[in-house]
């Protein structure tokens, strides 16, 4: 989540929210956290304005990670083969 560039993050937890290690909504704030490559240059023109992309992203995928676990955790579970 946050400042991780690429698909290789989301990738690792895809497949350890397959395996039953992380529950679905860990893996959907993941999903709308991610800043992917357009943050990766920002700090060097722009450091406000990459923290505050930062914050813009990370506050919703944390509302929505939480709501989503306390509303879906025991229907979503642990993973696909969990």
């Amino acid at each position: 989540m946050g400042p991780t560039p690429g698909r290789g993050p989301q990738n690792v937890l895809a497949g350890a929210y397959a395996e039953g290690a992380i529950p679905f909504s860990a893996l959907t704030a993941n999903a709308i956290g991610r800043d992917g490559y357009a943050l990766f240059l920002l700090p060097a023109v722009d450091e406000v304005a990459a923290v505050v992309a930062s914050v813009d992203t990370t506050i919703p995928a944390l509302l929505v990670g939480v709501a989503l676990h306390l509303l879906f955790g025991p229907v979503f579970g642990f993973g696909l083969l969990g």
